[in-house]
């Protein structure tokens, strides 16, 4: 098998649309997956071990600060080395079917392979103790824009009836934890060199030449055809349909300092 590639970064970060993209390149991210082209397995192994910790995604730090500790990162790899050793199929999202020993038959052939669930984010480093050579696509979004588009979903979510997420309702703590998943990705830089850091603005804006980039990345050889296919999946930019209230921008104000070296800025 080749070692994955593993697309990471915020939720709402264009990671979905990065997942959909590659698929049309060649790149295999398994057969049973949600809307979002991710394994309900693999998001269910992610939160039970953030659970230890008392966190979640959308409330990381506890993991984050445990898996400072090279043992407790050493001890969380081997969770996750035990799954996929166990449960292959069920983690990456692949049936019990005809098709689905197709599918990992091809990757004992070196199809190449991987997957997407931003909580994987949390957890790379562990993930890279388990594939020493994957290769890890980080996909930044101008983080203000993930925070509205974080803060927008909950709020429609709290309007049909679920049960709030704490924090979530306010877009200071929402940059705060888009900023945390950009953090934590970028850090990655120093452990591999399989990184592959994609502005999602770039994808938006110049979609074909990105794409050729990132299949150079991947390891994979499409044709123009499926260039050109995948690059009409990918949405060009719009206006976000939420906007910031006064009080919003003086609540991400003290934030600025930390989009800067990112390239992003906050509005005047």
């Amino acid at each position: 098998m080749r070692p994955p590639v593993i697309i990471i970064g915020a939720h709402r970060s264009g990671t979905t649309a990065t997942a959909r993209a590659l698929e049309l390149l060649g790149l295999q991210l398994g057969q049973k997956l949600d809307s979002h082209r991710e394994s309900k397995a693999l998001q269910r192994l992610h939160e039970n071990y953030l659970n230890r910790f008392s966190a979640a995604w959308h409330h990381p730090q506890a993991l984050l600060d445990a898996l400072g500790d090279h043992a407790a990162e050493a001890e969380c790899a081997s969770y996750l080395r035990a799954a996929k050793t166990r449960r292959f199929a069920k983690i990456f999202a692949y049936r019990r079917d005809l098709k689905g020993w197709w599918l990992r038959r091809r990757l004992r052939h070196g199809k190449s392979w991987g997957w997407k669930e931003p909580r994987t984010t949390l957890f790379a480093r562990p993930w890279l103790r388990v594939f020493p050579d994957a290769r890890f696509i980080h996909v930044v979004r101008h983080p203000l824009a993930v925070a509205l588009s974080i803060r927008q979903r909950e709020l429609r979510f709290r309007e049909k009836g679920d049960a709030p997420l704490p924090d979530l309702h306010r877009i200071e703590y929402c940059l705060r934890l888009a900023l945390t998943y950009v953090d934590v990705g970028q850090a990655l830089r120093e452990f591999t060199p399989n990184y592959f850091w994609l502005r999602f603005e770039s994808l938006q804006n110049a979609p074909r030449e990105t794409l050729r980039e990132l299949a150079k990345f991947c390891l994979l050889n499409p044709s123009e055809k499926e260039i050109e296919s995948a690059a009409t999946s990918i949405r060009p930019a719009t206006s976000s349909s939420d906007t910031l209230s006064s009080a919003d921008i003086e609540a991400v104000s003290p934030m600025r300092d930390s989009l800067k070296p990112l390239g992003y800025d906050l509005p005047s």
